[in-house]
């Protein structure tokens, strides 16, 4: 008789929402405040396991009364180790849910987000939404040719770039309290607000990952919930913009316009992402997409493909596996070519400096210069090192899937 694993206290397993583009049901589980998608038979494992049978006959005569079909023992040991995450054996260490972030700060704990999030649950109304809406897409219509015209104008005076950057940030802000309101509308915990780091892209975050607790179409409201916000607010800017035509609140209209469309972007982990993966039914769509990439080598090399998806699935991950390869070369050129033009450039910034130094002029000014012409560099290169490192680690992965494809229950 194997050992029979233990799992740790309070799992909680709940039915999942998902889409009808997957054919078999799936589950949520909850461990430790981090959240896995698991099958039907997975299911019936870990309910079985939680049983802490003392035998092998034990075991298996609780996997089919959890729903399981009948499996023996040695197979279902195999299996387990396969398909359990090792974070639910009792034995593993508390681990903290990962963040995509190089870097992370909380800036606004949970309890304020709820104070604030509770006041504006008013504006997801659906009718409400569906008026704010209207009077956005009619706005912006009318307004946005004229933004794009002022950011590539001649800007009035570079004094108002920080005032324009503090509004943009305090944009940004609003979009997370978008995120934070449409889980206080649903009545769906949540976390409190911060800034962090994501490759090279300062960005603020909202910790809404009780949201999978909520149905499909619920997530993708938390999920667009601060983007909407971000529209309610342009609401007033475009009207700001056509009564008065003035070019600085134009060109901030065309920023927050970019952040909005950027976030959009399903290719990083921002509300895009998460809002194809809700949709879709294809939940991490990284993983998806290696896998969908192993599935294509494995075909070309003649052997078989066990994991069947519907055309529909077949067609999202083509199209997102086709557009981020696009999107990686894009990235990697651009890090590339940014990175030669600063350090080519970079020598002569240096100079300047030393001589500032020389000169014994005030110490704060060459130090801030300095780290002027620093932080873009280093940033530049600590991002090509990541990407490096994921690109290796995605090869070493799907080596290791071709070598020896998984069973799954």
């Amino acid at each position: 008789m194997q050992p029979t694993p233990l799992l740790k206290d309070g799992i909680r397993i709940s039915p999942y929402d998902g889409t009808t583009l997957h054919a078999a049901p799936r589950f949520l589980l909850e461990c430790e405040g981090r959240y896995f998608l698991i099958s039907a038979g997975t299911r019936a494992l870990i309910l079985a396991l939680l049983r802490q049978p003392s035998s092998d006959s034990e075991l298996e005569q609780a996997f089919v009364a959890e729903g399981g079909p009948s499996l023996s023992a040695t197979k279902l040991h195999k299996l387990g180790a396969q398909t359990l995450p090792p974070a639910l054996l009792r034995d593993s260490p508390t681990t903290n849910r990962i963040h995509p972030f190089f870097l992370s700060m909380e800036l606004m704990p949970a309890a304020l987000a709820t104070k604030l999030g509770q006041r504006l649950t008013w504006l997801f109304q659906p009718g409400l939404v569906a008026v704010l809406l209207s009077a956005f897409a009619i706005l912006h219509l009318f307004t946005l040719p004229g933004a794009m015209q002022a950011v590539h104008g001649n800007w009035q005076s570079m004094g108002t770039v920080p005032l324009l950057l503090t509004l943009l940030v305090l944009s940004g802000l609003l979009h997370e309290l978008g995120h934070i309101s449409a889980c206080c509308y649903f009545r769906c915990p949540h976390g409190g607000i911060g800034i962090g780091l994501y490759l090279i892209f300062p960005t603020w975050f909202a910790d809404v990952s009780h949201a999978w607790r909520l149905t499909r179409r619920q997530r993708a409201v938390v999920d667009l919930g601060g983007v909407y916000f971000q529209a309610i607010l342009l609401i007033g800017l475009d009207a700001w913009a056509l009564l008065s035509g003035d070019s600085f609140i134009l060109q901030l209209i065309w920023m927050i316009t970019f952040t909005m469309l950027f976030t959009l972007n399903p290719m990083f982990k921002f509300d895009g992402y998460w809002l194809l993966s809700d949709l879709s039914g294809l939940h991490n769509l990284h993983q998806q997409m290696r896998g969908h990439i192993v599935n294509l080598l494995l075909r070309a090399l003649g052997r078989s493909n066990c994991q069947a998806r519907r055309p529909m699935q077949m067609w999202i991950l083509h199209i997102y596996t086709l557009l981020s390869g696009a999107y990686l070369l894009y990235f990697g050129h651009f890090l590339l070519c940014e990175l030669l033009g600063q350090l080519a450039t970079l020598p002569q910034q240096l100079q300047q400096i030393a001589q500032e130094f020389d000169s014994g002029a005030e110490l704060l000014s060459p130090v801030l210069h300095l780290t002027r012409d620093l932080l873009w560099p280093i940033m530049l290169i600590l991002t090509g090192i990541l990407l490096i490192k994921k690109i290796l680690r995605v090869l070493h992965d799907l080596a290791t899937e071709i070598r020896s494809p998984q069973q799954s229950l």
